[in-house]
This record gives C-alpha cells, structure tokens and sequence, in this order.
C-alpha cells in the first residue's frame, strides 16, 4: 500500500450511524466463530435495515471449498488470513476494495494502516480485522508448569491424549516451525520431505485432528485431552467458559501469527451492503468486544494480555498452496 494511500484511507470520515444507513436488503457473511457477534449484528440492523446471514467454518479448506462451489457469488464478506488472499484473488473469487467506500479505516491503529500483504498487483485485497496465534493448548493439572516445546506433542507419554488442527497449509507451517525451518511458508523439496515424515510421527501421537473451534472443544470435552494445537486463543477462552483449567501458550520455537482481513466476495449483489458491514465492525468499540469475548486482538483496538507478539512468525502466502494441500492429505492417509 502507497504511502498516498494510507494518508487517504486514515483522512476518510470515521462511522457514523448515518454513514451506514444507506443500502438495504441482505448481507452473507462468510466468517470464523467470534466475527459475527449476535449483540452486533442487532445493533447493525437496527441502524441499516440490512439483515445479516452468517455462515460459519471451521477452517481455510472448508473456507475455499465454499466461495469456490458458487465463484463467491453465495457470500458478499469473506474473512480471509493474509496468507490465503493470494489464492483467492488469483481465482477471482475476491474483488478489490474500493477505499472511497471504506469510511471506517481511520479506526485502525497505525500498525495496521500499511499492509503490503494484502496488496496484490497494486490492489488492495482485504482490510485488517483480527489477529491471533495458532498455540498450544494444554491441561494445567497435567501441566503445572507451562510446556516450554512444542516437542510434548510428540511425547508418547500423551499419546491418545493429544489432538491436532486439521488444516494443510498451516500444518505444514507449523511442522516446519517444530523443526526450527527459518522460512516455514516457502519451503525446499527436502524440507517438504523432513516436514512430512514429522507430521506422521505426531500423527501416530495423536487422538485426532479437528476443524474449528467448536469440534476442537467438543473433543477435548468428551475425552482425556491434554494437549492440542490449536486453531487461536478463542480455543483456550471457551474450554475456561466449560470450566476446564486450561492454559495458552507459545513456545519457544514459535508459532504462526495471522492476521484476517475483511474482503468483498466477487460474485456479490450488493457491495453496498457488504460494506456496510465492513464500516461497522471496524468501530473502536466492537474491536474492544471482540478482543473481551473471543480473544482476538483487535486491529482498532490495543488488545490487553496479548503480550508475545514478537514471538509469532506472521503469515506469509506459501509457495505452493496446492502443493501443501496434497502432502497433507498423504499425512492423514499414512499408517
């Protein structure tokens, strides 16, 4: 994003109620759990007129899979990680945003004003919205004192009792984190290789893997888990609203940082609508509420607690998405 750009998006109005009020019927939202909180899609058809239809999934795959099955034409907000923006632009499924309708930008805090990731052949492609961290999950009682590696995944001592995130692309991130790779998102042949063979030993370790945040929960509800890899911070938020004395980490190796940004579906009726939407969560105040129920940070507010951001690896767009999806599936199918 050009510096003239930035200067243009933070000297646009900041939302106002009248500033939404504008374009009526429907808006699809294509979102991850947290994005689409019922205190403010009430709020937001109260001030527009416009009925939010919200769709859920439980990860990048199933994300893809859906927007693809119609061309984008079934959604009109899709929340997408910088490092998958690439791939959806490159199939046409995402249009460019037209910052003249982004009146809400000025509400992102300055490190999130300039993100050359979401910028594709001088496009922008998506509008920071959330941040997090794919961490380990793990059982205080089995664990009085925080897990320091990544590496007690593998320990057979947890074997049956370890669950996984199903999703290939930030798989094979991670394996390639575990093994101390410098550049986990573009990875050689032979890397490929030691990464693989590293999965299917985890694999052997493991109870099973999960999409989304519900399944994951699910089953470390209804089994003897102790330890996961985890899908973000919400992971470890819900199972303390379960009860269950559960902690969040990263260790030391590291961890993938994301970052999600708002765009508009191609195939959409109604951009209006959709970015009637876009212009209202990205108040300050909804920031704060996401970051208070979810655990997400915020990029329109200072998330508090979120303190080891110098210790992600943020997402960058993989060398080869269909590539990883292939090696991934040969992990889950290996004996």
């Amino acid at each position: 994003m050009s510096r003239a750009l930035v200067a243009s998006l933070t000297a646009l109005t900041l939302l106002s109620p009248a500033a939404i009020a504008g374009p009526k019927g429907e808006v699809r939202l294509l979102a991850y759990e947290g994005y689409a909180d019922p205190s403010w899609v009430e709020e937001f058809e109260k001030q527009t007129g416009i009925t939010v239809k919200v769709t859920y999934v439980g990860g990048v795959d199933e994300q893809i899979a859906k927007m693809k099955a119609s061309n984008g034409k079934d959604y009109d907000v899709v929340t997408i990680d910088t490092a998958s923006l690439k791939a959806y632009a490159d199939q046409k499924l995402i249009a460019p945003i037209d910052t003249a309708k982004l009146t809400s930008a000025g509400n992102l805090l300055p490190e999130f004003k300039d993100m050359s990731n979401a910028t594709l052949d001088g496009a922008i492609y998506g509008v920071p919205w959330a941040w997090g961290s794919l961490g380990m999950v793990y059982d205080k009682k089995t664990f009085p004192t925080t897990p320091e590696s990544w590496e007690v995944l593998w320990d057979p001592t947890y074997k049956g009792k370890v669950i996984s995130l199903d999703d290939a692309n930030n798989a094979i991130n991670f394996g390639a984190i575990v093994l101390g790779i410098k550049d986990p998102f573009h990875l050689t042949d032979a890397q490929f290789a030691q990464v693989k063979d590293k999965l299917i030993a985890l694999k052997r370790n493991l109870l099973t893997y999960f999409a989304g945040f519900d399944e994951g929960t699910t089953i470390w509800s209804e089994n003897d888990v102790v330890l996961m890899f985890s899908m973000g911070e919400l992971a470890a938020v819900n199972l303390q609203k379960k009860g269950f004395d559960v902690g969040y980490t990263i260790p030391k190796e590291g961890a993938v940082g994301w970052l999600d940004n708002l765009s508009v579906s191609a195939g959409t009726p109604n951009p209006d609508a959709a970015y009637a939407w876009m212009n209202f969560v990205l108040q300050k105040k909804i920031g704060a509420d996401m970051a208070k129920k979810f655990g997400y940070g915020s990029t329109t507010d200072v998330a508090q607690g979120m303190d080891y951001a110098g210790r992600l690896i943020w997402a960058q767009n993989p060398e080869d998405y269909t590539r990883r999806q292939a090696i991934w599936n040969e992990v889950k199918a290996a004996e």
